[in-house]
Order: structure tokens, then sequence, then C-alpha cells
């Protein structure tokens, strides 16, 4: 019986020195794929990377690969080196060391850009104005010289500013450039004129 185990034994141990000598006599395997998976990408230009090596995803790719391989047992840290168009990425899961399979964890998530609507207010004396744009309301104080509404706007979404309610003391208000399209930057000039 003891001498069946020990036979046992040099068998799987021949084995596995026969394995080793053929991985190492063929090269080995040393480096694996980087790469993950990426989600709501619709603008151009995004660029990531990996110490020397860069991906460029298309607009509507799912996942990506580094074209160079990272050593087994080697850091790799992922960065968003260039934004898209339109939109903002973050990487999670961007750390780490290389194993023995291919890295698929990366996880790239893209949102559009959203800005700020705003614009001037004129001629306020009285209190009470409340303005509207989606649902989102501001209300303005008396004096007030300018605005802004609490949620920014998506780029590409619409906009639309309206008076909600007219202040206390019997002004009018009413609102010029009261809408449009987001176009990739801030609106500043939804104006209010009070009368």
């Amino acid at each position: 019986m003891i001498l069946n185990f020990i036979t046992a034994r040099r068998r799987a141990l021949l084995t596995l020195t026969s394995s080793a000598v053929l991985l190492s006599a063929c090269g080995g395997f040393t480096a694996v794929d980087l790469g993950g998976t990426i989600s709501n990408l619709t603008g151009t230009g995004l660029v990531l990377g990996n110490g020397g090596s860069t991906v460029s995803p298309a607009p509507g790719d799912k996942t990506f690969v580094f074209p160079v391989q990272v050593s087994i047992r080697a850091p790799y840290s992922v960065s968003v080196i260039n934004q898209p168009a339109r939109q903002d990425c973050k990487v999670f899961n961007a750390e780490g060391t290389a194993g023995a399979a291919p890295v698929t964890i990366v996880a790239v998530v893209c949102t559009n850009n959203a800005f700020a609507v705003g614009g001037t207010v004129t001629g306020l004396t009285g209190s009470g104005l409340v303005l509207n744009n989606g649902g989102d309301r501001v209300t303005i104080a008396a004096g007030a010289g300018s605005y802004v509404f609490p949620a920014p706007v998506t780029d590409l979404a619409a906009y639309g500013v309206t008076v909600l309610t007219q202040p206390t003391n019997g002004q009018v208000c009413s609102v010029a450039n009261s809408s449009a399209f987001i176009n990739n930057s801030a609106v500043s000039n939804a104006n209010v004129t009070c009368n």
C-alpha cells in the first residue's frame, strides 16, 4: 500500500515536471489581455490608457481590449486619456494586478454632459417670482440680477423657461430666449424682464 502511494506520487511529480519543461520549452504563458466593458458610449474621441498602451473605442462599443497584453503579476492602471465628445466617462475597477486569466473586470461608464440654464433678471422689485424649466423650479428674490436653475440639463436636450408665478406686487415678468436645445455649453441668456 505504501509502495503504491510512493509510486503514484512519483508519477504525479514526473507529470508535473514534464508539463513545466514543456511550457518552458515553448516560451510559457507570460501575459494576458486587459479589457472590460463600456456603457453608454455615444460620443467619438474616447481614448483609454494603461501605461504606454492606448485603445480608442468607437461609439456603441460594449467592450474593449488593449492591444498590448499585461504581464502576469504586473500591475495595471486604466485611465481616461481623452473624453468623448459631449460625454464624461469614468473608469471603475481601474487598478489591479494581472493574474493567469485575462482581465475583464474594468468597467467604463459614460454619461452625457449636462449644463446649467439661467439668465439675467431686470426690473424685479417684488417677491414671489417663480420660474419653471421642465419641473425644475427656482424662486427669484426681489432685486436679483441673475438666476440659475438647480438642476443642469443634459446636452442636446430641450429646455423651456416659463414664469410659473408672477411677483406678488403686481409686476408682470416675461422670459426672452426661453427655449432651445442645449448645445455643449451652459445657457446664460434666458433673460427675465419685469415691468
